[in-house]
């Protein structure tokens, strides 16, 4: 039987890949710290597993895990989205709402495609790195939060960075610990790539990622 995403712990995913293994070792070391992670793999590789055993194995275990998809929304969804909203804060806003940053608190925020964040969201997601604060839609109230970030993304930061689509001083926030997970593809049908009880996962390349 597979275990539940909620009990998974890194040290319960094993590797006969040199590579991965490298990358679970860095993951054993972000579980000791509060520092933000930053995971790179292609869709399906399993970033949202490892995210989940990072936060399992670390200090916040007890605390709430939130995840949340960046991709496709608008700015103002997704400021509503991450920060909450107010009653009235746009036309449909009947009641307030907290939002991922405020429901993560003491906990860890999981931030997929986070390389498809608009400019402005990226702004107030620096500001909540610096200072552990942020306002809701609609609101002149200072909040914090000092939610752990795990970010996800299938592309490179850095590229994104060079051709402008992304804030360098944001990228070397995040970009304290980052950790390759490899593409889910069968090289061999026998070449098992990493594994959890229950799953097994397969690739077909051993490249490790360099900063």
């Amino acid at each position: 039987m597979q275990r539940p995403l909620s009990n998974l712990k890194v040290e319960d995913l094993t590797t006969a890949n040199e590579a991965m293994a490298r990358c679970f070792r860095l993951a054993a070391l972000a579980c000791k710290s509060d520092v933000p992670v930053v995971l790179l793999g292609e869709t399906g590789t399993g970033k949202t597993l490892l995210a989940h055993a990072i936060h399992n194995s670390s200090a916040r275990a007890n605390r709430p895990f939130v995840a949340f998809n960046a991709s496709a929304m608008s700015d103002t969804l997704l400021e509503s989205q991450l920060f909450g909203h107010e009653r009235g804060a746009f036309t449909g806003a009947q009641q307030t709402v907290k939002g991922k940053f405020e429901l993560a608190n003491e906990g860890t925020l999981f931030l997929d495609e986070i390389s498809e964040m608009s400019p402005l969201a990226q702004v107030k997601i620096l500001r909540v790195l610096e200072y552990g604060e942020f306002e809701r839609l609609g609101s002149e109230r200072m909040l914090t939060s000092n939610a752990r970030i795990i970010c996800a993304t299938n592309c490179s930061l850095r590229e994104r960075v060079q051709h402008g689509k992304f804030r360098e001083d944001l990228y070397h926030r995040l970009t304290q610990m980052k950790g390759k997970i490899l593409p889910p593809f069968i090289l061999k049908p026998w070449t098992n790539f990493y594994s959890i009880p229950g799953r097994e996962i397969f690739a077909n390349s051993v490249t490790p990622y360099a900063r």
